[in-house]
């Protein structure tokens, strides 16, 4: 995540440097580690978090909506699997093989499970120490730069990534 995003913008464009880019993410680190509130105490803890023995897809899905898991078993599985896409989508783009379009579609229908997995982590990061809930929670908005960061590069740099040789029937998307 952000890292053949941000490199690419580095290495081909003059639209942000390093420095521009760190000021951004420690900025955003700072405020949300000041928005981040302290962990629950253990009783509400305990009361909230529902067991590890429910096996059903749908059943995490839901408690991890509603805030009754851990911190990690709502943040980790989903990141995984995010940047697993993201990666592979780069790597079908690099291969000649998806097109503008066939990449922007992806990231089209990772946007809502991106928001269900931003919700579930601010819920479920009540049961977590201050700083894990904050460095979860920044890499919830970090998927969201990263998203911003793919748009911009898909639609105003697309030459980048994309060989815009074979893309040309794509109706000028590398005009």
């Amino acid at each position: 995540m952000l890292i053949n995003s941000l490199s690419a913008l580095f290495a081909y464009t003059n639209l942000i440097n390093y420095i521009e880019a760190s000021i951004i993410l420690l900025i955003t680190l700072s405020i949300v580690y000041m928005l981040t509130a302290d962990k629950l105490a253990d009783g509400e803890h305990d009361r909230l978090i529902i067991g590890s023995d429910n096996t059903n897809i749908y059943m995490y899905i839901q408690s991890t909506w509603l805030g009754r898991q851990s911190l990690l078993r709502a943040f980790l599985p989903f990141f995984i699997i995010l940047n697993c896409a993201l990666w592979y989508a780069d790597y079908r783009s690099y291969n000649g093989s998806y097109t503008i379009a066939s990449w922007l579609t992806i990231l089209v229908i990772l946007a809502l499970p991106v928001l269900w997995w931003t919700i579930s982590v601010w819920r479920c990061s009540v049961h977590a120490s201050r700083f894990w809930a904050s460095i979860a929670r920044f890499f919830t908005i970090a998927v969201y730069y990263e998203f911003f960061l793919r748009l911009i590069i898909g639609y105003y740099y697309p030459q980048i990534w994309f060989n815009c040789q074979q893309l040309i029937i794509e109706f000028g998307d590398c005009v």
